[in-house]
């Protein structure tokens, strides 16, 4: 450090003193290139031999290297040196990235007497440019505490398989190709279609995403490493990822948060995202611009990106709560060999006996986290059907390191042998009440197709996967979710209300279109373009609709709204519950909003709708579970079905024409009350009778 003063001061010397006519005492002797011709994008070493011309020690001297001019656009470095006795041997590297043909190198020594200089020439050869093909397809850059398991996903979105040998990833790609920290490909091959994972740690990216990582960079697990160089950590405020080929040529680039970057990128980063959130391509498009990346969803790491199934079904059987729900489920149940169950709540003690009967094979899967706590009724339910089946909750407990992968796990469908149901309904006592006088306005429908089936048992598998974290065994000791206190027993009792059973259930034997919904994969965009369709008429029948969405209104009111303006009716039925403050106050604010823009509008206040429904020109049908809700859509596991038959549209129609205008009876007075009233009567009468006397 001591040195550093006159050093200074020496080059400020160099920079000032214009060459003298004094005998020069260092001299160039010759420049070489390591290697000639080079591949552009290399980094070359250039080294020069500088000699002392007299026989005493010179000076402080500087040594510049240039290629072509001698300014400070070409400069590739400086050597400063404070003494030479016989010789000095200089070298620099020169990055070749971006200047290919023919050059000179010109090495230039000064020292307080003169000049002098030297030149090689050099050949930079073109290489092989970028190869947009492959992208960067997954960033996950904010890992949740203590994972340790950030991860990349590259894809191969071209015809042709691609060499990758050489590659490279770096988050510091303005500098010097042998400065910035990189992860190194082995020698493989990315196929068409192929994807490739790289994680940190594989076991942790495993335990938390459902996939197995291809490479890992922090050799924590058995999984193949790729070559690290430097510290490889992707900042969670905002930061740059580079796919480099061997010449630190740019493939694909990603911005994203409070990051600037402008080589292969354009415009703002990607707004940054909250722990736990994966950034995704939309699709294989590439613009180089945040545009790519922009979602209505969020991507928790885990979440399932199922697209919508589209099929042919060959019938059916429609049905809805209170009416006939019991009778369709309950048969259906008793008949069934295989039967996978996903619901958000189940305290039906009636149902459970049916199951506990039977000799089906039984997964039972359940959010772990509903509103209030799991009810003693569900862990009966769950202890009694763990014994002869399986039992698991989606559960989130981040005391314990267990994060969900869906706000809640709120669907509510079956997949039964080569047939499943989807509904509204959660399987309680007014959800599928066994006394069709009581209960919520529900839909459901049983769908009979193998190929329907077997996608729906593709999601419940993906979702009841126990190598996920947050797919919990059942466990009767859980204090919170285990079986409930010895002296707890199931309540068998039906209630009986004051609803008149008007809708048996419906089978429709005729071939029909069906598509498959779930949220959070496609639901925003099926409902969307379902509404869209519209020409004549749309029925909407919903327990609530959230007004305001992140941002913005509702996409779905906005629909509405759009399609009442363009001609098509609207009519919409809301539940209205005082004692459900919330949702009541929601859906009064939704009826304004809809009634001030002309839409028909009813609060039912008389029969609960816990509905998620919709019929559209009579003649298609959704079916689910989707409030309408920024939750429901974008957050939560939902699934949901549309039928497109006139026969089903039209029974859902009649539904939502009788809640439309149901009001509930008038309670007649009994006897006992009849008498009171008889006897004030008299009273009254006498009253009046003996005044008039006096």
């Amino acid at each position: 450090m001591r040195g550093y003063p006159a050093l200074l001061i020496t080059m400020l010397l160099f920079l000032t003193i214009p060459p003298s006519s004094a005998q020069f005492d260092v001299s160039v002797a010759w420049v070489k290139v390591e290697k000639n011709p080079v591949g552009e994008g290399e980094l070359v070493r250039v080294e020069a031999k500088i000699v002392n011309q007299n026989t005493e020690v010179s000076r402080a001297f500087a040594v510049s290297f240039y290629y072509d001019e001698t300014d400070d656009s070409h400069l590739i470095g400086r050597v400063f040196y404070d003494s030479i006795y016989r010789y000095r041997i200089p070298s620099l590297i020169w990055d070749t990235k971006g200047k290919e043909g023919e050059h000179t190198i010109i090495v230039h020594v000064r020292d307080e007497h003169g000049s002098n200089y030297g030149y090689a020439s050099i050949i930079v050869a073109p290489t092989k440019r970028k190869n947009a093909d492959v992208l960067i397809t997954e960033v996950y850059y904010h890992a949740r505490p203590h994972r340790n398991n950030e991860y990349l996903c590259i894809a191969n979105t071209g015809k042709e398989e691609v060499p990758l040998y050489g590659w490279y990833m770096t988050t510091e790609p303005w500098k010097r190709a042998d400065a910035q920290n990189r992860i190194v490909f082995p020698n493989v091959t990315i196929r068409q279609d192929e994807t490739i994972y790289i994680t940190q740690n594989a076991t942790s990216f495993s335990f938390e995403s459902g996939l197995d990582a291809d490479y890992e960079y922090y050799n924590c697990s058995p999984a193949p490493d790729m070559e690290r160089n430097g510290k490889f950590i992707m900042a969670n405020d905002g930061g740059v990822v580079c796919l480099k080929d061997p010449y630190n040529h740019t493939v694909d680039v990603v911005v994203y948060g409070d990051a600037a970057f402008h080589e292969g990128w354009a415009g703002k980063a990607i707004d940054g995202v909250g722990e736990g959130v994966v950034l995704k391509r939309n699709d294989s498009r590439d613009t180089n611009t945040s545009a790519d990346w922009e979602y209505n969803r969020t991507f928790i790491i885990g979440q399932s990106d199922f697209q919508p199934w589209h099929g042919m079904v060959e019938g059916a059987v429609a049905f809805c709560s209170p009416d006939c729900s019991y009778e369709v489920i309950s048969e259906a149940l008793e008949n069934a060999d295989t039967l996978r169950i996903n619901l958000y709540m189940f305290t039906n003690p009636f149902i459970a006996r049916i199951l506990n009967e039977s000799t089906a094979s039984i997964q039972l899967f359940l959010d772990g986290n509903v509103i209030g706590g799991i009810p003693m009724e569900e862990r009966w339910i769950a202890y009694v059907l763990n014994r002869g089946g399986e039992v698991r909750y989606m559960l989130q407990d981040e005391e314990g390191g267990i994060y969900k992968r869906y706000r809640y796990n709120h669907a509510k469908y079956v997949v039964m042998d080569d047939a499943c149901i989807i509904e509204s309904a959660n399987w309680g006592m007014t959800g599928i009440p066994p006394d069709p006088t009581y209960g919520n306005r529900e839909w459901g429908i049983i769908i009979r197709d193998g190929n329907a089936s077997a996608f729906l048992e593709t999601v419940f598998d993906a979702d009841w996967d126990p190598g996920f974290q947050d797919s919990i065994a059942f466990d009767e000791e859980s204090f919170t979710h285990g079986k409930p206190p010895a002296d707890f027993s199931p309540l068998y009792h039906c209630p009986h209300g004051e609803y008149t059973p008007r809708f048996s259930p419906l089978a429709v034997e005729s071939r029909c279109n069906v598509t498959i919904i779930l949220s959070p994969d496609n639901a925003e965009e099926e409902l969307l373009a379902l509404l869209d369709g519209a020409k004549e008429e749309i029925l909407v029948e919903q327990a609530y609709i959230e007004k305001d969405w992140t941002g913005s209104v509702n996409p779905l009111l906005k629909k509405l709204v759009e399609k009442n303006e363009s001609g098509v009716r609207v009519r919409v039925i809301m539940n209205y519950n005082p004692g459900y403050h919330s949702t009541s106050a929601m859906n009064r604010e939704v009826y304004d909003f809809l009634k001030e823009r002309g839409i028909e509008v009813k609060l039912q206040g008389d029969m609960d709708i816990h509905n998620k429904g919709v019929v559209v020109d009579g003649s298609k049908v959704l079916i689910s579970s989707i409030n309408w809700g920024e939750n429901s859509v974008r957050n939560n596991r939902e699934v949901g079905i549309v039928v497109e038959n006139e026969e089903i549209a039209g029974y859902f129609q009649r539904v939502f024409e009788y809640d439309w205008g149901y009001a509930a009876p008038k309670e007649k007075p009994d006897i006992v009350e009849w008498m009171f009233i008889l006897s004030v009567f008299a009273v009254t009468f006498l009253v009046i009778y003996l005044y008039k006397k006096r």
